[in-house]
């Protein structure tokens, strides 16, 4: 996807645990954009936030391809792997939850960086509901093939969870599209070792399956080449499942694949990686 596509907020579902963010799912077929950069013989991180959208490169001299495309009108943070990665899954910062029949996902956020020895630090906040989330991603420098950072939340604030297993309380979310057997950015998914075929509709897993590393894999399509593959190392297993609203356009996520609990976490930690 390219980074002038933004995600917009999924908030207020009142269907089961549909959800859609318009315009963004497949995205263009465009190569990622390259931010100004600083003139340089050393590898560096160029930063630069162009409306809603803080774009992230990496490299050195004339080069700087970008890596990533946070989106502060949502929360939604895409990765890709390097400059023959298109764009595709993204990962949503903010916690995801049901509350008083209510589904709540994605939040404005305000962002800011800075390099911290070779690793670029980006620090988050934004409210959500009842909640207000603090955070931040350490993206290490990519490899040939890869890029990976930790990410860390804290919450305060206070929601009351309803009862609804498996999704009540999301910590960790993954956001994609897949329409058709030949439109898609996500091929399958996977817990631990554990591959996981994507239905046209409803659950991916049911009952959810505990587990501590996640992804959905990317590849190409008729629809996108080279989509990444987004995976989650949690800091402890959670039970991990998925849903997928059915639906005929490519350019709407409609697959979403998460960590839940069922009580509200005050604080978690994950990796994410970005790969072929």
């Amino acid at each position: 996807m390219a980074s002038s596509c933004r995600p917009s907020r999924a908030a207020g579902v009142v269907a089961a645990i549909a959800f859609v963010v318009s315009g963004c799912g497949g995205g263009s077929h465009s190569a990622p954009s390259v931010p100004s950069a600083p003139t340089t013989t050393q590898a560096t991180w160029s930063v630069a936030q162009r409306g809603d959208i803080v774009e992230i490169a990496y490299g050195r001299g004339s080069d700087y391809p970008q890596y990533a495309a946070l989106h502060t009108d949502s929360g939604y943070l895409r990765l890709n792997y390097g400059p023959t990665s298109g764009w595709g899954t993204s990962l949503i910062l903010p916690p995801s939850f049901w509350s008083g029949g209510t589904y709540y996902q994605g939040a404005p956020l305000a962002a800011s960086w800075t390099v911290d020895g070779t690793n670029l630090v980006v620090s988050f906040t934004g409210s959500i509901s009842g909640l207000q989330f603090t955070g931040q991603i350490r993206l290490s420098p990519p490899t040939s093939s890869s890029i990976s950072g930790v990410v860390t939340v804290e919450v305060s604030g206070s929601v009351a969870l309803d009862s609804r297993p498996g999704e009540a309380f999301k910590p960790v979310m993954l956001s994609s599209m897949r329409v058709s057997a030949d439109q898609w950015d996500a091929q399958s998914a996977s817990v631990e070792s554990q591959l996981v075929p994507i239905p046209t509709a409803g659950w991916i897993l049911q009952p959810p399956v505990r587990g501590q590393r996640f992804a959905l894999t990317g590849g190409t399509s008729a629809w996108k080449a080279n989509a990444p593959t987004i995976e989650i190392a949690l800091d402890e297993s959670r039970d991990v499942t998925g849903w997928v609203t059915a639906s005929a356009n490519p350019n709407a996520d409609n697959v979403g694949f998460w960590a839940a609990t069922d009580v509200l976490v005050r604080s978690w930690h994950y990796d994410v990686t970005a790969r072929p």
